[in-house]
């Protein structure tokens, strides 16, 4: 081999290590951020209760069930995720104390918001009454995308039990692009079940889908996703909790706000992840 392609190749081989590294960074993440969000669920619960048996009006309650995406992975830091930067949106827009409820599951599929986030949001109770959440966010899809068992018919069966199983008028996002991947088809599928079933049952459809195609491909994968190509990034993460916001804007009649704009989420527990 030539000095020059020798070279060549030593840059790319320390480009795809440098690469590989990161991508398994998003991974060392996964732990960290779902303890962070236990320990936060548990100090917001116990909050609500104190209020609650103190006779206190509660504050706005927003829960958000999904995958990774909604646990925040990918994010340069756990506060740069979309629930957080939507929490402090609805803060913001309608000018009253968020307590946020993160059900979410890491690697959360349809199946897991049926039998563990759907069962969990139904048994929240505060002071021994149940606590009905003010707003629910749902993202969910693409992990069900990546199983070969996975149908169509599978999917649109049990999209539509949860469509039907959560409280009307909520936020579901849709399924992104896939880009190049042969799982853009399948993707594309399953993001026009979760748009029919979704409307279907009365709640507000964040079409993500429709942004992540009105990019060019190169900025979609390589500005807007973490190392690991799979998960978004701060920036991608700001544009949904942006589009989670004027969808919530528009459905209650607030003025919107840009998220850009606004300060980083403040939970009852640090978020310096």
């Amino acid at each position: 081999m030539s000095i020059p392609r020798y070279v060549g190749a030593a840059l790319a081989g320390a480009a795809a290590v440098r690469a590989a590294r990161k991508a398994g960074d998003v991974g060392r993440q996964n732990s960290p951020f779902r303890r962070y969000w236990e320990r936060h669920l548990q100090a917001t619960l116990a909050d609500l209760a104190r209020r609650r048996l103190a006779g206190e009006e509660l504050p706005l309650v927003y829960v958000a069930l999904g995958d990774s995406a909604a646990q925040g992975l990918g994010a340069h830091r756990l506060a740069d995720g979309y629930v957080p930067r939507f929490a402090a949106a609805l803060e913001e827009m309608s000018g009253r104390e968020v307590a946020l409820l993160n059900i979410s599951l890491s690697g959360g599929t349809v199946q897991s918001v049926l039998g563990t986030q759907l069962p969990q949001l139904a048994g929240l109770r505060v002071g021994g009454e149940p606590l009905r959440p003010d707003v629910v966010t749902l993202d969910i899809g693409g992990n069900d995308v990546g199983q070969a068992w996975m149908t169509r018919e599978g999917f649109a069966a049990q999209f539509d039990a949860v469509a039907q199983a959560l409280p009307s008028g909520s936020f579901i996002m849709n399924v992104p692009s896939f880009g190049l991947l042969k799982a853009e088809h399948k993707a594309a599928t399953f993001s026009m079940i979760v748009d029919r079933a979704g409307r279907a049952a009365g709640h507000h459809v964040i079409d993500i889908r429709r942004r992540s195609q009105d990019m060019p491909l190169w900025q979609y994968m390589v500005r807007y996703h973490a190392a690991d190509l799979f998960h978004p990034n701060s920036p991608w993460y700001a544009v949904w909790a942006q589009e989670f916001a004027d969808a919530a804007a528009a459905a209650y009649g607030w003025h919107s706000v840009d998220v850009d704009d606004i300060g980083p989420w403040r939970g009852p527990i640090s978020t310096d992840l």
